[in-house]
């Protein structure tokens, strides 16, 4: 039995659900338990009862979590970086009372192994669909595990690595994610009780997003790897070098999936496809998929996108088919920012994706992310971004992402490098929900941006950017109780 773990706030966590298909198609048992994220949770959970930041698990759970995972012969667990403390503290649990190896991947592993490995016994490095199954098919048979490829070892207190593999090319040889609810199980926030998961209760959990609350969302990939480096997100990319890491399923494939869970999961009102820029693909094959989908599936659906491959074509074919919604990765509006990101490109190509977005505005909503709380900003940089953004048409909605130095990306090798992150500041990012409001800085310019999101005419905004009212304003006994105000409304609000 191979028990695998998510303390992710997501449960269709598609890491774990694919990787369960992977090795059940191979022969082999899996339990899926998700544990989810405590903050995302307490939501739920009458005052007082929110459990301590430093222990994300009650005694009674992990003792829940031991007794669950006491007949397996491997726990896994997959994490991003903001799981880390989640999954170390059960880890920890684990070990006290269990003598069952326990390996960790994802992205968060793959970036710090090492630091990985001072909590599990093994790490698996990159996509490890290939990797887990030789382990597991290994551990069956008696054999000795430590060549194994994309495995790091702890073995007593030695550290082996072994090389990664070569990247799976054909995604169409993997298995839809596994939804089959068999020895899937599920910690509930009311009760603190691990309970059996069923298309019903996790119908509760699955994540609403405005302005789509009635629409309960099935979300999937159809593609592995990213065309662009961006200096602040994380990938395997440098694993795989002179590979093809950028790889989609076909479109046969991807619709087969999607068809399959809206019949299995009857609820589902909307489909979404998280990978990094679907527009990449050839006009033809976003033409196919969307004949087809209109043909199969006929769901709302939404995806994300970069600028620079939005044309009109594409767009008319995909609203077509259904779309309501695009997420849109701006950043930045300053060109020394775009620099430090890597997503250098002239400001045509930005206000060509938003022309083009604007002519469909009777049917799509647009939204589009920008990255703050970046210290290797100035205010004149900022200024630029409420510039170019604020040009945009109406209707529009700006996401605000406080910037997160994760582990393994360029930017955090430059700020540790440069002392911007100093160890203390690095522990809390592991910490840091970049979408909340209560960890985004109290600056002045933080709120002009949070006013474009309101009917604010675009005079009074660029009032607010001149650099004499910034000067004025952008001091802390002047910011800090409107920031406490505007927490006290929202909590109040909600």
């Amino acid at each position: 039995m191979i028990t695998l773990i998510s303390t992710s706030s997501d449960l269709m966590c598609n890491p774990i659900r694919v990787l369960s298909s992977y090795l059940r198609q191979k022969g082999f048992a899996t339990r899926l338990l998700f544990l989810p994220d405590r903050e995302i949770e307490s939501h739920r959970l009458p005052s007082g009862n929110v459990p301590s930041s430093d222990i994300p698990y009650s005694q009674k759970t992990a003792d829940q979590v031991v007794d669950l995972c006491a007949d397996s012969d491997l726990i896994g667990a997959s994490l991003l970086t903001s799981d880390f403390y989640n999954t170390a503290y059960l880890t920890k649990k684990l070990k006290e009372k269990l003598n069952i190896p326990v390996i960790w991947g994802g992205k968060h592993p793959s970036a710090k192994p090492e630091e990985a490995l001072s909590f599990a016994d093994m790490v698996c490095i990159g996509e490890g669909e290939d990797a887990l199954a030789e382990l597991v098919e290994r551990i069956k048979n008696g054999k000795d595990c430590y060549d194994t490829e994309n495995i790091w070892f702890n073995n007593n207190g030695t550290i082996i690595k072994n090389p990664v593999r070569h990247i799976l090319q054909d995604l169409d040889l993997i298995p839809f994610p596994d939804y089959s609810f068999d020895n899937h199980f599920v910690w509930e926030a009311e009760t603190g009780e691990i309970i059996e998961l069923n298309a019903s209760l996790l119908k509760r959990y699955l994540f609403r997003e405005p302005p789509f609350f009635n629409l309960i969302p099935y979300e999937t990939l159809w593609s592995r790897g990213c065309p662009f480096s961006c200096s602040f997100c994380f990938s395997f990319k440098r694993l795989y070098k002179g590979q093809k890491y950028l790889r989609f399923r076909s479109v046969e494939n991807i619709i087969g999936e999607l068809e399959v869970m809206t019949k299995q999961l009857g609820y589902i009102g909307k489909i979404h496809l998280y990978d990094d820029n679907i527009f990449v693909l050839p006009t033809g094959e976003i033409e196919q998929f969307c004949r087809l989908y209109k043909e199969r599936v006929g769901l709302p659906l939404s995806f994300a996108a970069h600028p620079k491959d939005i044309n009109e074509e594409k767009l008319s074919h995909l609203v077509d088919a259904g779309m309501i919604a695009i997420d849109v990765g701006i950043q930045t509006g300053s060109k020394r920012t775009q620099k430090l990101y890597k997503r250098s490109y002239p400001d045509t190509v930005v206000s060509n994706a938003v022309q083009a977005i604007n002519r469909f505005k009777e049917s799509l909503y647009v939204s589009y992310d920008i990255i703050i709380d970046n210290p290797y900003e100035t205010n004149e940089d900022l200024v630029q971004t409420i510039e170019l953004v604020s040009k945009f048409p109406k209707p529009r909605y700006f996401k605000m992402f406080s910037l997160c130095f994760f582990p393994g990306t360029e930017l955090y090798e430059k700020a540790k490098k440069d002392g911007t992150l100093p160890d203390e500041e690095e522990l809390k990012a592991y910490k840091k929900n970049f979408l909340s409001l209560y960890h985004r800085k109290k600056k002045y310019l933080n709120l002009v941006f949070s006013l474009l999101n309101r009917n604010i005419p675009s005079f009074v905004i660029s009032i607010l950017i001149n650099r004499y009212m910034i000067l004025l304003l952008d001091r802390p006994f002047i910011m800090n109780p409107v920031w406490k105000m505007i927490s006290f409304l929202r909590i109040k609000k909600g």
